[in-house]
């Protein structure tokens, strides 16, 4: 890589002059320490509190010039250096710092969960968009009633339930995906037209920052309002018009409702 910037830091200590040189090469860059006089230097680069390089020069009377490399990766909490990366089977992580100091990752896709060993396993994912509901299977069903049916349950977890409330809109002679309903032990959680989410009989202010209600984290953007239930990797999304009921976990092999065609 060609060289981008440099930056130059002069330090007279004592009987020394230090001259610090950092040099950057778009993904790479390097440190250069000049120093003459007498005395010793010790030089240690750090990211937060982890020491990363260090240097130490005795200087008696004469000119010195050290040059190391500073490159590395950053990835969430941890500093690779060039030509390493970790492995987790049991996350399906994989991080890799190159030679040239780009950083590369790789783990399961969105729709996809990790089932430990390295294996990612394809998410089992339900919809239901206007009348019509494609089960964990691929199989297609139409409502045809103005009815609440049962979408998601699972012996896994029989205090929950996701039900699907069916009501005409523009025609009469057709149903719609009106709303979407989450029991949760003995509490409802509705998440309706317009991104409005009521509790029983309350109104909850989401945001994009997930907000922990009876055990299901709760979050809204401008796509739609997502309700996920961590215990069994289980996430619902509703936009007003779809729902997506998405399993990345155990549940997907024991669907009951009309996700799992039942």
């Amino acid at each position: 890589n060609s060289l981008r910037c440099s930056v130059q830091i002069t330090m007279p200590i004592n009987n020394l002059t230090m001259i610090l040189n950092l040099f950057n090469f778009g993904t790479e860059a390097a440190l250069s320490l000049e120093a003459r006089g007498t005395g010793l230097v010790a030089l240690h680069t750090r990211v937060s509190d982890v020491v990363i390089n260090k240097l130490a020069v005795k200087v008696h009377n004469q000119y010195h010039n050290y040059t190391i490399d500073i490159s590395g990766c950053r990835h969430p909490g941890t500093v690779y250096k060039p030509g390493t990366g970790t492995v987790d089977p049991e996350i399906c992580s994989n991080v890799t710092c190159s030679e040239t100091a780009t950083l590369q990752t790789s783990g399961c896709g969105p729709l996809e969960y990790c089932q430990g060993n390295g294996i990612c396993r394809l998410a089992s994912t339900c919809t239901v968009t206007g009348p019509t509901v494609i089960d964990v299977h691929g199989h297609m069903n139409s409502i045809q009633d103005r009815c609440a049916y049962s979408l998601f349950s699972t012996p896994l977890l029989p205090d929950f339930l996701v039900l699907g409330n069916f009501r005409d809109r523009r025609r009469k002679d057709v149903s719609f995906l009106d709303s979407v309903t989450l029991r949760v032990g003995g509490h409802y959680i509705h998440l309706e037209q317009g991104g409005r989410v009521q509790l029983d009989d309350s109104t909850l202010t989401l945001s994009s920052s997930s907000q922990l209600v009876h055990g299901v984290q709760l979050s809204k953007d401008q796509t739609g309002v997502t309700a996920e239930l961590t215990k069994l990797s289980i996430s619902v999304f509703f936009d007003g018009d779809t729902a997506q009921i998405v399993l990345k976990g155990p549940a997907g092999s024991s669907v009951e409702g009309l996700c799992g065609n039942s």
